[in-house]
């Protein structure tokens, strides 16, 4: 059966399969129709029950403002009537969107905001009296109103978008059901009508195939026959069952005395299973391998010869055979001729006066050896009878004194490389052998091509010199190798970079494209011939364009400007291909050779970093406008509070009592915090790091200038503060101030009661691969600038929280502080590409390191 018979038997199949699929088709689209249709029904409900519970909420709005204009009293009664209804309306609208997450949770926020709502209204109205708690209970219900219209807001949208949904669906259910029912049936109807005529052709034509094949059988006088192998049960081929056989093998049986009976080789051609062809037939079924042999068979007193070719077909195997007894006496009777032939050569050989005259002129060397045997009639040795001149070149022996000695002693090393046994296969076998072999001297190899022919009890060998063409050929081998671990190592390298190479004849637009570049297709290498109008189905849509021009630009002028573009790959995915190519001649043929990259995860990582690039301008503009709010906003009216506090205790101090005393002391103290802690989020909010401020500063004239700043704290506690050499270094020079200042100004804070405080500041360059701390080391080398002190410490499991905004590890009341001192050391740190860590022990003192850059 042809292939293209094959192909219609399934578009056949295909075709009663889309029948079937039609009508499975439009059940599932009259489904989807009628579920579509339910989904938009259920959407409106769920809109109208959203405005019936809102509108519910309104009313009881609407209530308590009348109550509260006509100061009546109803609405107690009405209120409780309406949080049932409320209840019932809520209730159902859950069930209503239990299988919506969005809705769920709008209906909770709901709930808590209901819950407030309920506990707001009473107190609305039995507050009438007091105008500061109405007025506060009625802002507090607006408030709760408005955020309850968010959530009806939300939830519209929620459903206004679901139902644009289902309509669209309910749309494309209504168009596509009855046209592609009706499309899907044509073409049903078109592939079954045409795939019924073809196959009725196929079928004729395989009939008249059949005849013609016949008749060739019929004109052959080879033996054709077709055996199915006959197994036991443990699935061991034990027999043949000759299944077809061509009527020439009637002349093979009649040849065969007595005749053959049954239908099994054993028993038609016993021979078979003893001059070893029913190996061969076995060998060709189960390695699935051509088997060729030629063997002679014995029928009655006649011996004749079949060359025999076997090959696997489905289950067994066709065996062509051919009677080659004609060729076989042709062949015996050269092998005579050839044996009369050496004799005479022999006598040549024996008159040295004519074959000398003959050799000498020959560069070859020629060699003839005579075979000595033992008392078992087995080669031993061989002793030398001839060789010519050119001996002397390669040996340096002299033809003359060399001749009647034994091979062993003048050439020991043919008994070592494997020649003897070739000399002796020759005489044996009566064959022409041809080698290689070498010979040494003083160090120098040569190598030569030998033929070896038997001459009566002997042989006859003539060298040729080869090594110049060994090692050409060895050379020629090493540079094929070293090209093959080439190719190899690119195709792991266009694995690895993710690239794949081509070639693109730009006179036909021919082209052919690497192994990866297939992967990067989502194709398997070779699975189908490419073009560059082929390829053109992988490129983007958007893209066809710059591709195309690509193809104009280099087929005119040889390059193109056009270096990247989108390909959709064969599971939908779309990737950025980014391009290299040059243009040259192969054979004679413009050609464009390059390669190409898959850069898609380089383009999304770019955008990815453009999002959010965008959304830290986002961040830094909503930063800049807090520092103005703070700088500004907030400490205007701290600055009001202070100043009314201060007026009102100088002017009211002696009438306050004790307890107003402490309490105005307690507000000014708050006050103070709170504008000290203003200007600490200020200074930390401002912090960055700009190329134009760094400059050459010398830290040791900044921990002067802080122990300066500190001098009257530093003489208060009397702590003695040890300053060690300290370097230059890149820097924002303010920012390391206000780092040094924090740092000493926390060890001086949490400094030792029981024992004399001690400060320590020094600086030390330690290589990369010293400093700890997981952040990204650019420079090979970095300062470690230390303070160390002998305070009251903390506990070293909180090393990284303290460096969080506002994180304390002691109460107020302990010791003062805004909690973000740390934090601005953490941020001055980065700012300059560097590092802080603290380690403490409890009692035992701290030691902050900060690591900067060389």
């Amino acid at each position: 059966m042809g292939k293209s018979s094959k192909v219609f038997i399934v578009l056949l199949i295909a075709a009663v399969a889309i029948l079937m699929f039609i009508g499975s088709t439009s059940y599932r689209q009259i489904k989807a129709l009628g579920e579509s249709s339910e989904m938009v029904a259920h959407t409106l409900r769920v809109e109208t029950e959203i405005h019936r519970l809102f509108s519910q909420y309104t009313w009881l709005q609407s209530e308590v403002y009348e109550t509260n204009l006509l100061k009546t009293a109803t609405i107690h009664r009405d209120f409780e009537a309406q949080k049932d209804s409320i209840a019932d309306t809520f209730d159902g609208l859950v069930q209503l969107t239990a299988d919506n997450r969005n809705h769920q949770q709008n209906l909770k926020k709901a709930r808590v905001l209901q819950e407030e709502l309920y506990g707001i209204l009473p107190r609305i109205v039995d507050t009438q009296n007091d105008p500061y708690v109405e007025n506060t209970a009625i802002e507090t219900l607006n408030t709760t109103m408005k955020a309850l219209q968010t959530i009806k807001f939300n939830m519209l949208n929620e459903v206004a978008s679901l139902l644009k949904k289902y309509k669209e669906a309910h749309h494309s259910n209504v168009f596509l059901t009855p046209l592609m029912t009706l499309l899907l049936g044509i073409f049903a109807l078109c592939v079954f009508l045409i795939a019924f005529w073809r196959l009725n052709n196929e079928r004729k034509e395989t009939k008249r195939t059949q005849k013609f094949l016949e008749s060739i059988l019929e004109t052959s006088k080879n033996v054709i026959s077709y055996f199915e192998p006959v197994r036991d049960a443990s699935g061991k081929i034990i027999d043949f069952n000759m299944a077809y056989h061509h009527k020439n093998i009637h002349d093979v049986l009649e040849k065969s005395k007595p005749p053959r009976e049954g239908r099994l080789l054993s028993k038609a051609f016993p021979q078979h299973f003893e001059n070893g062809v029913f190996e061969h037939f076995v060998k060709c079924i189960e390695e699935n391998q051509n088997q060729n042999f030629e063997k002679q068979y014995d029928f009655g007193e006649k011996r004749f010869w079949y060359d025999t070719t076997t090959t696997k077909l489905d289950k067994g195997i066709l065996i062509t055979s051919r009677d080659t007894t004609s060729e076989r006496i042709a062949l015996d009777s050269l092998s005579k001729s050839k044996e009369l032939l050496e004799k005479r050569n022999l006598e040549l050989l024996d008159n040295r006066a004519f074959l000398g005259n003959i050799l000498k002129s020959i560069s070859n060397v020629v060699i003839h050896l005579k075979s000595i045997r033992n008392d078992e009639g087995t080669i031993v040795d061989f002793e030398l009878l001839f060789v010519n001149d050119a001996i002397n070149n390669i040996t340096g022996d002299i033809p003359e004194e060399v001749k009647h000695q034994r091979a062993s002693k003048l050439y020991p090393s043919i008994f070592t490389s494997g020649v003897f046994e070739k000399l002796v296969s020759c005489i044996e076998e009566r064959q022409q052998v041809d080698y290689e072999t070498h010979f040494e001297k003083n160090g120098n190899k040569r190598w030569f091509q030998a033929t070896a022919i038997k001459l009566n009890d002997g042989v006859t060998v003539t060298t040729r010199d080869i090594t110049e063409e060994k090692v050409k050929s060895e050379r020629l081998q090493v540079l094929n190798d070293q090209l093959s671990v080439q190719n190899s190592i690119f195709k792991d390298a266009e694995g690895v970079a993710d690239i794949g190479s081509y070639v693109w004849y730009l006179d036909t637009g021919d082209a052919s494209i690497s192994d990866n570049f297939y992967r990067i297709l989502g194709h398997e290498p070779n699975s189908f011939e490419i073009t560059f109008e082929m390829y053109r189905k992988f490129v983007h849509p958007d893209d066809l364009e710059l591709y195309d021009r690509l193809g104009e630009e280099t087929t005119a002028k040889g390059s193109s400007n056009v270096h990247s573009y989108r390909i959709i790959a064969k599971d939908g995915q779309v990737k950025h291909l980014f391009l290299n190519g040059r243009t040259t001649e192969r054979m004679g043929r413009p050609v464009s050779l390059g390669v190409v990259q898959d850069i898609t995860e380089s383009v999304l990582a770019d955008q990815e970093l453009r999002v959010k690039n965008e959304a830290l301008e986002r961040s830094n503009a909503e930063l800049r406008s807090f520092n103005r709010v703070a700088s500004h906003d907030l400490q205007e009216p701290m600055r009001k509070i202070q100043l009314f506090v201060s007026r009102i205790s100088e002017a009211e101090q002696d009438r306050l009592s004790e307890k107003g005393k402490v309490y105005f002391e307690k507000v000014s103290s708050a006050a103070n915090r709170m504008q000290t802690l203003i200007k600490y989020l200020l200074a930390y909010s401002r912090l960055n790091k700009k190329k134009d401020d760094f400059s050459k500063v010398s830290l040791h004239e900044i921990v002067t200038k802080v122990l300066d700043d500190l001098e009257e704290r530093i003489a208060e506690t009397g702590v003695e503060i040890t300053v060690d050499k300290l370097p230059k270094i890149n820097a924002i020079p303010f920012q390391i101030d206000q780092l040094l200042g924090n740092l000493v100004s926390n060890a001086i804070k949490y400094r030792s009661l029981t024992e004399p405080a001690r400060i320590v500041i020094d600086c030390k360059k330690l290589p990369r691969n010293k400093v700890p701390g997981d952040f990204d080391k650019k420079k090979e080398y970095y300062y470690r600038l230390s303070v160390i002190d002998n305070g009251i410490g903390f506990d070293n499991a909180h090393a990284q929280k303290i460096f969080g905004l506002f994180e304390r590890l002691h109460q107020r009341d302990e010791y003062s502080g805004t909690g973000i001192g740390l934090a601005i050391c953490k941020k001055i740190a980065e700012n300059h590409d560097g590092y802080i860590i603290a380690e403490s022990e409890k009692g035992k003192g701290s030691t902050f390191c900060v690591y900067l850059p060389v």
